[in-house]
């Protein structure tokens, strides 16, 4: 499932439309409909804010179904800005897996935001080819 698919599987659980999501996260309804209909994702950099609109983890955006996430924050992001994180338990990571993920968190929040746009860039011109 792509983040895009996830985003409005979400949408749909929770009531909310597109014009909900385009008035909370201040995001032109257009780009939200092109996820949609072009099968486009949103900007990395647009994560936690879509996170937060929709009351959720950055992490259940990007993969739901690989582990329970239990916020240790008042805010159910990875990491933003106030330094709020989530535990990501029960995840079925091999060492090296593991091992990113602790180097991922050592980043500020503003390290970690470019390069999960990097990583997502590069898996976009992966699935392209």
């Amino acid at each position: 499932m792509t983040v895009s698919q996830r985003i409005f599987q979400i949408m749909s659980e929770k009531g909310i439309t597109q014009n909900d999501l385009s008035k909370r996260a201040q995001i032109p309804k257009s780009t939200i409909s092109a996820w949609k209909t072009r099968g486009s994702s949103p900007d990395s950099t647009k994560l936690n804010l879509i996170a937060d609109c929709l009351e959720v983890s950055v992490a259940d955006l990007l993969d739901p179904d690989t582990c329970d996430v239990v916020s240790s924050g008042s805010n159910n992001n990875i990491q933003n800005g106030n330094n709020n994180n989530i535990a990501i338990t029960n995840c079925d990571y091999d060492i090296n897996e593991k091992k990113l993920i602790e180097k991922f968190r050592e980043l500020d929040y503003e390290e970690q935001i470019k390069l999960m746009a990097e990583v997502i860039d590069r898996v976009k011109g992966k699935e392209t080819k």
